[in-house]
């Protein structure tokens, strides 16, 4: 059976679209001169999704190693793993320049094989599996006073590939815009498309490792794909990892999650997902009168 999530358009998911695409329509009229203060605030914003991002997974780095890391760390071959997955967060901003804009491309598996290999790349070993769907069944928890807590036990490995193809072509189907007489819209808003994604790529946990990171650069892609980058003045990532207390973010993951597939129902998430992103978007637009202010 095709991917089809179910959700309800709550007034608040409709408030925080309304504040989302009111956002792009700002930066898309206001003129932002290139230039110092705009990159400068550009890079903070992507020094500080990417710490943000690996932080959620464990990472130790502070938010002074990580400007340290960005001016620098490309440069070094060899880096500590903690190191190594804040550059390769990085670099995978570079690889998603290539998707800004174009509507037209059908993303497919190997464009995710791809985005997870850049993120793991050098880490713990580097190789195992990097790029590749994973071939063994793993689980979802973590270890409290001693005792292992399962919070979700993925699909077995011979079902990930075909679970990919089907998001992959629900991603395609939610961009039909159709008005002919009789014709089914199937368009889905980019920002809902985002935060569904995201979700099932969670859910079905492709890789053995970087399945948090790959999720969330994975959103990013939908999100500059469709028109909505914000003029990269966004950091997504700290507002799941706000104040270092991932709670909030993981709960709201799993309210999609369901052993039966077909009770999976995406509303919670997707609330959760479109606040943080209203308010990101209300950031970036501030961010942008600074640069209009000359002030920064």
């Amino acid at each position: 059976m095709p991917f089809e999530p179910e959700y309800t358009l709550t007034p608040h998911i409709q408030r925080c679209l309304v504040a989302i695409d009111r956002t792009v329509g700002f930066l898309e009229a206001v003129r932002l001169s290139q230039g110092d203060a705009l990159e400068r605030l550009r890079e903070e914003c992507r020094v500080k999704e990417a710490l943000n991002s690996v932080q959620i997974e464990g990472n130790s780095l502070t938010i002074e190693q990580a400007f340290t890391l960005a001016r620098e760390g490309g440069l070094q071959d060899e880096l500590p793993d903690h190191d190594r997955e804040f550059v390769n967060y990085l670099q995978a901003f570079d690889a998603v320049e290539a998707f800004k804009g174009d509507r037209t491309l059908r993303l497919g598996a190997r464009d995710l094989r791809e985005l997870q290999r850049i993120l793991v790349g050098g880490v713990r070993g580097g190789t195992r599996d990097a790029g590749s769907f994973r071939r063994e069944p793993v689980m979802v928890g973590n270890v409290i006073e001693g005792e292992t807590i399962v919070h979700h036990t993925p699909p077995q490995p011979g079902d990930v590939d075909a679970l990919v193809r089907e998001l992959m072509d629900w991603l395609e189907v939610a961009k039909v815009k159709d008005k002919s007489a009789g014709a089914r819209e199937t368009w889905v808003h980019p920002a809902i498309v985002a935060a569904i994604a995201h979700q099932r790529l969670a859910w079905i946990h492709p890789f053995v490792d970087g399945n948090g990171r790959t999720c969330r650069m994975f959103a990013t892609i939908l999100l500059y794909q469709r028109g909505y980058d914000f003029k990269y003045l966004f950091e997504m990532s700290s507002y799941y990892n706000k104040r270092g207390d991932r709670t909030p973010y993981y709960r709201a993951l799993r309210t999609a999650d369901a052993k039966d597939e077909a009770s999976a129902h995406y509303t919670e998430w997707i609330s959760y997902f479109l606040g943080g992103l209203a308010n990101q978007a209300y950031e970036a637009q501030q961010r942008a009168k600074i640069v209009v202010a000359g002030v920064a």
